[in-house]
């Protein structure tokens, strides 16, 4: 070799040494459009002439300590190898999946992965809850001590936390409504922002040196993947887990199988789901999401939840559709014209409200209620049989039965049910709340604390903008209500299939053909566990006391 192919060679060597390296790190953000931190990350890395990797950390053991479902762990695990494709043909990053047990193991990873790649700056999105915060911050002294940036986006919410206060500018609402006129005057008056990120020019030799062995090619990341879903799902079965006896009714292989082909993963499934919702069912989801028997909601939440989908996209998208709404001598329907679009935006505005609420009363992640005086006055029952027929879906009571079965089926739980069964849970059967919010996270593919958390303290009224105690829902009349025909019911109780829906929506009459003697008496399905007028009393007068 010449002295000058050499020298070339050394000099090529030295450029590719002093080269900035940059990280972004994958949390619930598992997507390009519209990504924050990854849009930034590629505009500073492009200016800078840098490279970029991707890392993500699946974390079982801290998953497990915050109830993740099995359903939403395997979403996870199909959407990592999509992202990872899209990653290098668009944008010409290399994505790096890992294991870490715990969260304290990735700020140990990171640091010794920045400090081995001369990293000096990493990007991610905020996450809010307790475990991620302290994650977060132990990260950012550790990375500092060697001058390695760490810098969050906010990207989970439309509007980010403490940006929607009451007129004083000092306090969270406590109320939605005017949270909600707030909230939405707000993207009125303001133009939200997309984040495109761009690709990468100079990442073609762009490697991670890893301590640990991870997954960098496709087909490596879908073994790493599978092979934890499958050890979560064993570990779940196996009843390794504090109060894991509650899920030894789930055939968590016919979950799986469903949530697989209801729930198709990636970026480009979430978007297509979306324009399906814009073009057939927003313009009749006011009246048809209370319906249970119909698909008339989104699904959305899943995808929003692990982030695959932006909050954002699915506002603009159905702001667009109101705008379209034109009459024919071309003036623009106003916003309140119409109900189910603008019902579908108010739903995105329960959820930054919750996480919302969430930062400025963080005490919630750590089992606390929001009106903690009313909580620590009720005398919740920690009845083993109520709640294990609660969770079984054989309680008698039609309406909760249907709801609990199809979510141990499904890993999903129409919006009106949640309600419907927390309610029962919480009023008729007076068991604390934390009992079903642990249970709740455990099954849904759409397990998020904040929304979740917040929906259960409001059934209990222990929450911020709760129902009021004496607010209390039948859940008879409400299956007369919104299953009028029992053509929910039946498909998922078909041991009911032959009663007449006028019987199942009334509780004396299903006492009495349940009953011996009665019409239905031979039919496999208990009488009520307990009767709603004689619980709603007490229930109010636990909460009066």
């Amino acid at each position: 070799m010449s002295k000058t192919a050499s020298a070339n060679d050394e000099n090529h060597d030295n450029k590719n040494v002093s080269m900035p390296h940059y990280l972004m790190w994958f949390r619930r953000d598992l997507r390009l459009h519209d990504n924050t931190a990854l849009a930034a990350l590629c505009e500073r890395a492009n200016a800078d002439k840098a490279q970029i990797s991707a890392m993500f950390f699946l974390t079982p053991e801290q998953w497990q300590a915050h109830d993740m479902s099995l359903t939403q762990l395997d979403h996870i695990a199909r959407t990592l190898p999509i992202l990872a494709t899209s990653l290098h043909k668009q944008l010409n990053i290399t994505l790096n999946v890992q294991v870490c047990p715990s969260f304290s193991d990735c700020v140990e990873a990171l640091s010794t992965l920045c400090e081995a790649n001369n990293i000096s700056c990493v990007m991610a999105n905020h996450e809010y809850e307790g475990n991620e915060i302290e994650r977060d911050e132990k990260l950012t002294k550790q990375l500092a001590k060697n001058d390695i940036e760490f810098i969050r986006w906010h990207d989970q919410c439309i509007l980010p936390p403490q940006s929607i206060t009451t007129n004083d500018g000092d306090s969270m609402y406590k109320v939605f409504t005017p949270f909600y006129k707030k909230w939405r005057h707000t993207l009125d008056v303001s133009t939200i922002q997309m984040h495109e990120a761009a690709a990468i020019n100079n990442n073609n030799n762009a490697k991670l040196k890893t301590s640990k062995a991870s997954a960098t090619t496709i087909q490596d990341i879908e073994k790493l993947s599978e092979n934890v879903v499958s050890d979560y799902q064993k570990t779940l079965q196996d009843g390794c887990l504090e109060g894991i006896d509650s899920l030894k009714h789930i055939d968590m292989d016919a979950q799986l199988d469903y949530v697989r082909e209801a729930y198709p993963a990636g970026e480009n499934a979430a978007c297509q789901r979306l324009e399906e919702f814009i073009a057939d069912d927003i313009n009749n989801y006011d009246i048809s999401r209370d319906v249970p028997s119909l698909h008339a909601t989104s699904h959305l939440s899943a995808y929003l939840t692990i982030g695959s989908i932006s909050p954002r996209l699915c506002y603009l998208q159905a702001t667009k559709a109101l705008e379209e709404l034109h009459s024919d001598d071309g003036n623009a329907l106003k916003n309140s014209d119409n109900n189910d679009i603008n019902r579908w935006i108010s739903e995105l505005a329960w959820r930054d409200f919750y996480r919302h609420v969430l930062v400025d009363k963080p005490t919630l992640i750590r089992h606390k209620a929001y009106k903690e005086e009313t909580d620590s006055k009720i005398h919740w029952s920690y009845n083993d049989d109520d709640f294990k027929a609660w969770c079984t879906g054989k309680t008698g009571v039609p309406l909760v039965d249907v709801a609990m079965r199809c979510l141990n089926a499904t890993g999903f739980m129409h919006n009106r049910l949640r309600m419907v069964t927390a309610m029962f849970l919480t009023k008729d059967l007076l068991i604390d709340w934390r009992l079903g919010e642990r249970y709740f996270m455990q099954q849904l593919i759409d397990g998020d604390f904040a929304s979740n958390n917040g929906g259960w303290q409001w059934s209990a009224s222990t929450g911020t903008d709760a129902a009021p105690y004496f607010r209390i829902m039948n859940p008879f009349s409400q299956a007369k209500t919104h299953d009028t025909d029992g053509e929910f019911i039946k498909t998922w109780l078909p041991e009911l299939k032959d009663v007449p829906a006028s019987i199942l929506h009334s509780e004396d009459k299903m006492r009495k053909e349940l009953a011996k003697g009665g019409k239905f008496a031979n039919i496999n399905y208990p009488i009520p566990i307990v009767e709603h007028k004689a619980a709603r009393q007490l229930a109010i007068a636990e909460f009066k006391r």
